[in-house]
């Protein structure tokens, strides 16, 4: 079997590799630890040396994770997400900087999210489900990836106009990795010994990913690939964030909507597509509240607009409000098996 990229003890899980090099042409690379928990804690090898615990003066219970950063004359610029202790359950961006990553300054928190980073004037952020945001001076847009959860959103250090995506399609087992040109709009996919690339970092010729060892999703080791392939693809497509709020046009009617359709009298136009796509958030935010985030009325709230864009299809519109109703008076967890079964009937 390949070794681990980090091969300071084969008991300990590593993750969230980001490879750079700094003025001085040293290699770089920021990572994730577990501790004996199973806590993910940030780390930095320089020159493939013995590994530094980025100290960020959290709790024990806190998750570090996604570190990326660059230097320039001040020094460095750390970005990572943390969050999942008790005390302080929601994610954060956050933000540290400092001549050198043994004098970095106390954790900034950014803005609450699951996965993004700061490069410069750029801030990218993940939603949970289907979208990134990016946050450029010379104009704000959306990579959207339908049907996709987000699981990491990074760059390369080498090219800092391309985005590396991490997801999964909602329904199937295996998960994808991309990259995206800003620039250009092109897109790759990135395989890495015959498998696809998990949350992985690029710089030059050189790939590392996350490898998984165990049963849980999570139990993974940095590997740097042997063989790798990028293939071109178009799976994620850039509009202007203003362009969100043009979703449905002047008419108030869903541009997803069958046009055959479109003129429906209902109280809403309803949208099969955007029905998916609030059952599916729903999914993953109920995950998100039995791991102990208050994300409560926010799956309400999925519910609701996969209830009001259902209205065209009365049983499982009625599936769908029960639904949400039953969760709001006792707890009770959708069916979602057939919850999905009755949109494939619709389907």
């Amino acid at each position: 079997m390949q070794k681990p990229e980090i091969s300071n003890g084969r008991d300990t899980m590593t993750h969230m590799p980001f490879l750079t090099y700094d003025r001085e042409g040293n290699r770089v690379l920021l990572f994730c630890q577990a501790d004996d928990l199973q806590r993910w804690k940030m780390y930095v090898s320089m020159n493939d040396g013995e590994p530094l615990r980025i100290e960020t003066g959290f709790s024990n219970e806190m998750i570090e994770c996604s570190p990326a950063a660059w230097q320039d004359d001040t020094g460095w610029h750390l970005t990572f997400i943390a969050g999942g202790a008790m005390e302080n359950p929601l994610y954060h961006l956050y933000r540290m900087d400092g001549e050198s990553f043994e004098k970095l300054s106390r954790p900034v928190a950014i803005r609450p999210t699951r996965t993004g980073f700061i490069y410069l004037d750029r801030l990218v952020v993940g939603a949970i489900q289907d979208v990134v945001y990016v946050h450029d001076p010379e104009g704000d847009h959306t990579i959207e990836l339908p049907g996709a959860y987000i699981y990491r959103v990074s760059y390369r250090a080498d090219q800092t106009d391309t985005l590396i995506i991490t997801g999964q399609w909602i329904g199937e087992e295996e998960v994808f990795s991309i990259e995206y040109d800003l620039a250009t709009g092109e897109q790759r996919l990135i395989e890495c010994d015959g498998v696809p690339a998990y949350k992985p970092t690029i710089y030059g010729n050189e790939i590392l990913y996350a490898e998984r060892t165990g049963g849980h999703f999570e139990e993974r080791w940095i590997r740097k690939a042997e063989r790798q392939h990028l293939q071109q693809c178009r799976i994620a497509f850039r509009r202007p964030t203003d362009d969100m709020a043009m979703h449905r046009n002047r008419t108030k009617r869903c541009r997803c909507v069958d046009p055959q359709n479109a003129e429906r009298d209902s109280t809403r136009p309803s949208c099969l597509e955007c029905v998916e796509k609030h059952l599916g958030a729903a999914m993953v935010i109920l995950s998100e509240i039995y791991d102990g985030y208050s994300y409560r009325l926010q799956f309400i709230g999925h519910l609701n607009e996969a209830e009001e864009e259902s209205q065209q299809w009365p049983l499982l519109h009625e599936m769908i409000r029960e639904s949400r109703k039953a969760y709001q008076r006792g707890g009770v967890v959708p069916d979602w098996e057939s919850l999905a079964k009755e949109v494939q009937n619709v389907h």
